[in-house]
């Protein structure tokens, strides 16, 4: 259903709104622009954005590079920052203007890593996009997907690695008691770096 809507998010100044058709093309193009970036297989790529269209953008094509995408909680401090990306590996931050203040300060004390301004990765040409999507890479059901951090209210954050496999099961596990096609729309309200908002909302 390349036309119908996948994504609706509701910001300060409206509701923006992208097909699947081009939430794919966007996705492409992120993975273009990342692989330009020195990213490939096996690579971490953390994001530090509030929810939006293009955040699903970056981390579908951070999945499509066989990369690992890590989201991080967008009400970490600096230090909270640096501190998960010196744990997890990533040699990338991607990040939003609204956030890009948090992301310089991080890095500064994680060394070798750069930050990546998500308006960059998902510019405005689709066709460039479709162009880049052939930069998929063959996919094994148990390389790394995903690494999401625990919230840290009893000890430290811990990253909890999730597999291909693992989100597929879940995938399957959900839509064998939940019926879900293309008449419905399900709303998120929690941010896109809970596992619940990632499997339920975008996946």
């Amino acid at each position: 259903f390349p036309d119908r809507l996948a994504v609706s998010v509701r910001g300060p100044s409206g509701v923006s709104r992208m097909t699947y058709r081009e939430l794919d093309a966007m996705a492409g193009q992120a993975a273009g622009r990342l692989h330009e970036a020195g990213i490939g297989a096996g690579d971490r790529c953390a994001i530090l954005a509030e929810n939006s269209a293009r955040w699903c953008a970056v981390y579908l094509g951070i999945l499509r590079l066989g990369a690992v995408a890590v989201p991080f909680d967008t009400n970490y401090s600096p230090a909270q920052v640096a501190t998960l990306l010196r744990d997890s590996g990533a040699r990338r931050l991607v990040t939003s203007e609204k956030l890009s203040e948090i992301a310089g300060a991080a890095v500064r004390d994680a060394e070798g890593v750069h930050v990546l301004p998500l308006a960059d990765l998902t510019g405005p040409d689709a066709a460039e996009g479709a162009r880049l999507a052939e930069l998929g890479t063959e996919i094994s059901p148990g390389q790394p997907a995903v690494i999401l951090y625990t919230s840290g209210t009893t000890a430290d954050p811990k990253g909890v690695v999730l597999t291909h496999a693992n989100l597929l099961g879940e995938k399957d596990g959900a839509f064998a008691v939940v019926h879900v096609d293309e008449h419905d729309v399900v709303l998120g309200v929690l941010p896109l770096f809970h596992s619940l908002a990632q499997m339920a909302n975008l996946l």
